[in-house]
């Protein structure tokens, strides 16, 4: 497997190089100290696989993977840095990135990662999964938000300022008799105010309209 490694710590490079070198099917091609560095080497050769720091000058990995990927789509990315913020990592791994390991790894789990990105496959440092993990689900909680206060909007939108105090009357259990009593309306105005409500939210009954309503109200 041919491998260009990119850094801008030449003695990260080096240490690289050592490590990958005891390994017979792996060839180091080139090496470079940034993105732009890379995509002028890339103009010469074409390796399997690019070992990619992140922070580097001129050029850093994350804008380097992209432009990468886009004008040379079968070579592979390894993304390989100390730094396992979720930023990086969302970042990385959608600018088309195919492995995330953390530059402390071991010589196997390096080995692995160029193996697994190889036959097509994501390989993520468990470190770096678990950030993943988290930062998704908390992208999930944030969308579930999200989506709650848009529908909220929309609720408000629908239903009349009396339409809504009647429907918070109904959230607390209160019969049509209880809610005319509370809002000095006959009990008949009440149910017209139901059937307008069930109406307008396309549900059926009230016990559909309080299990929509606990989300909002």
């Amino acid at each position: 497997m041919d491998i260009v490694i990119v850094d801008d710590q030449q003695i990260v490079r080096e240490g690289l190089k050592m490590v990958l070198s005891l390994h017979d099917e792996i060839n180091i091609v080139g090496e470079a100290s940034d993105g732009e560095k890379l995509l002028e080497l890339l103009t010469r050769t074409q390796p399997e696989i690019i070992l990619m720091d992140i922070r580097m000058p001129v050029m850093d990995g994350i804008e380097a993977t992209k432009l990468v990927k886009e004008k040379y789509p079968d070579i592979k990315v390894i993304i390989l840095t100390t730094f396992n913020e979720s930023e990086y990592i969302f970042t990385g791994l959608k600018n088309g990135a195919d492995g995330y390991i953390l530059k402390d790894s071991d010589s196997q789990e390096i080995i692995d990662s160029i193996k697994t990105a190889c036959e097509g496959n994501i390989l993520l440092n468990p470190k770096v999964t678990l950030k993943v993990v988290k930062a998704l689900n908390a992208v999930e909680h944030q969308k579930n938000i999200d989506q709650e206060s848009g529908e909220r909007e929309k609720l408000m939108q629908l239903l009349t300022p009396r339409e809504l105090e009647v429907a918070k009357h109904i959230m607390e259990g209160k019969s049509n008799k209880a809610i005319g009593s509370a809002l000095f309306i006959t009990e008949g105005t009440v149910k017209n105010y139901v059937s307008r409500i069930l109406e307008k939210l396309y549900l059926n009954n009230r016990t559909e309209l309080c299990l929509y309503l606990q989300k909002f109200m």
